[in-house]
């Protein structure tokens, strides 16, 4: 399926009912390669897999981190965003996300020509590598 939602928040981490980011729609091989690169690039767990729920769940205040890595490692562009505010005061964003279909898998996210995307305005080699630092990932992609 090329689309997935990306659910989390953009503020007030010190809600203590403030669950963080959900991944949803992703395919088994792409959470777990999520999973690994979040975890591999801040040095500690704060990405975990939930195989029940085919869902990738992320610690709070790294929702933009989430969806700018999704589009750097895997080629899913952002669609449209939404955002609301719960009766507890908790701000609600989401990401809906479309990977384009290609021949070959993998085609987008490691700078290579022709690949950018036109929401991103930095050059194609910002995001060179899939290790690098907790939010360099996406280039800029989500700006609100």
């Amino acid at each position: 399926m090329p689309y997935i939602m990306v659910m989390g928040n953009l503020s007030a981490p010190h809600l203590a009912n403030n669950e963080g980011a959900t991944v949803y729609g992703l395919k088994n091989e792409e959470r777990a390669t999520l999973v690994r690169d979040l975890n591999a690039s801040f040095g500690m767990t704060i990405a975990t897999l939930v195989d029940s729920e085919r869902t990738v769940k992320v610690q709070k205040g790294l929702t933009l981190v989430v969806v700018n890595r999704i589009h750097a490692l895997l080629g899913y562009d952002v669609t449209s965003h939404a955002m609301a505010m719960t009766n507890a005061n908790r701000e609600l964003v989401s990401f809906t996300m479309y990977k384009k279909s290609s021949g070959h898998s993998h085609s987008h996210g490691h700078g290579g020509p022709g690949k950018s995307s036109s929401r991103r305005k930095s050059p194609s080699n910002s995001h060179s590598t899939s290790q690098g630092g907790g939010g360099g990932g996406g280039g800029g992609v989500v700006t609100l």
